[in-house]
């Protein structure tokens, strides 16, 4: 079972120089809508191409709600003719994000890390579509009026967008054989959006096994937060600034900042492994015993439950073809519940987190193995660089 530590080693002092506001705002406005006009040609000696359709951003919340639309059909005429419709939608809901496959009729819902933290930390983004603009070299020339506003007109290579407070209003890419167009027809900003807007379709859904809304994600960025804080009263302590580009990490710096980030989880690992063993033992034998899905289901209940406590992923199981998913689940915990009874040795016997990585993998420092990751830290506009052994994150 990967532990929290593996998250936050490989994210640490991963700061996004953005300033915080008195909510997350994805936009200038609060709320708004775009409607959008889209026109794509292309052609070559052999097919002609053309795309027309209409799209929408739709938000609300400062972006907290947003809603990201388009429905267009291709034909294609030449060698072969050909007419197909293409309709994509997603909708972020409070990180939640929801991509729909209107052909498959499924709603795939996952979540993003760096989202959730932007959302928790009140972060401001409205300016980081124009700052996106400049890292890539854009150039501001001019400007124009699309849909009743004067927009920024930005080129960068083939690529021309304007842009109204961060808003693209219109974008074009053009060069030999092709030119698209998705140019803003009608403009609403601060305006009541009623709920309907960010309706989905009645489909079913399917939640990214990697990164679940469930509760253990919630917990996850909470923990990451308030142990880089406790990181960085840490370092302060012994006099050590993170944020100076010239710092040299060395291995006793490095060993301090491990202990630093996972002394909250270690607190967390000593109070509730126990009882995730004796949890994960009893939903064994529960689904061993158990007659359908549902029974098995509910087996795996309280270890979810202590699992969202620590911020852990816990075990899923489909149990859709319930005696071969029933085998692989009573496998899939006897190799949990023996893991993470060697992690409770461990745990139970130091207090530094850098001695419990030792004691459950033997090693912690890149000179000790051939697995090392390289992180590079951006804190406030300066870097430096850790490296951590990835093996050491795997308990």
């Amino acid at each position: 079972m990967k532990r929290f530590i593996h998250f936050l080693l490989l994210t640490v002092l991963a700061s996004i120089v953005l300033s915080a506001a008195d909510n997350y705002r994805l936009y200038k406005f609060k709320s708004g809508v775009v409607l959008y006009d889209v026109k794509t040609s292309s052609f070559d000696d052999t097919l002609n191409s053309h795309v027309q359709g209409i799209a929408r951003l739709v938000f609300s919340e400062w972006g907290l709600n947003e809603l990201k639309e388009e429905d267009v059909s291709e034909v294609q005429s030449g060698d072969f003719n050909d007419t197909k419709s293409r309709h994509t939608l997603t909708l972020v809901n409070n990180g939640t994000i929801n991509s729909v496959d209107f052909e498959e009729k499924t709603i795939y819902k996952t979540r993003d890390r760096d989202l959730d933290l932007a959302i928790t930390k009140k972060l401001d983004l409205s300016n980081e579509s124009v700052k996106s603009l400049e890292k890539l070299g854009a150039i501001k020339e001019g400007n124009e009026t699309v849909a009743g506003y004067v927009c920024d007109i930005w080129k960068y290579n083939h690529q021309e967008v304007c842009m109204y407070k961060g808003i693209p209003l219109k974008i074009v890419i053009q060069n030999a054989g092709f030119y698209s167009e998705k140019k803003a027809v009608k403009v609403l900003f601060d305006a009541n959006i009623p709920e309907s807007e960010f309706t989905l379709p009645d489909y079913k859904k399917v939640v990214d096994d990697a990164y679940s809304t469930n509760r253990s994600s919630v917990t996850r960025t909470e923990d990451y937060i308030s142990s880089i804080i406790d990181l960085k009263s840490e370092m302060k302590k012994k006099g050590i600034n993170l944020e100076d580009k010239n710092i040299s990490i060395t291995e006793a710096v490095e060993k301090d900042i491990i202990n630093a980030l996972g002394k909250r989880y270690l607190t967390k690992q000593k109070k509730y492994l126990p009882s995730l063993i004796d949890a994960m033992k009893t939903a064994k034998k529960c689904i061993s015993n158990s007659k359908n899905r549902e029974e098995a289901k509910k087996c795996l209940i309280p270890v979810t439950n202590i699992n969202n406590k620590l911020g852990d992923k816990a075990p899923s199981f489909d149990f859709e073809n319930f005696n071969s998913e029933k085998e692989r689940a009573v496998k899939v915990l006897d190799k949990e519940i023996k893991n993470t009874e060697v992690t409770v040795n461990c745990v139970d016997k130091f207090s530094k987190t850098t001695d419990v990585i030792v004691c459950t993998e033997g090693k912690l420092l890149p000179q000790e193995s051939s697995s090392s990751t390289v992180i590079t830290t951006d804190t406030n506009e300066s870097s430096s660089t850790i490296i951590v052994d990835q093996n050491s994150t795997n308990n």
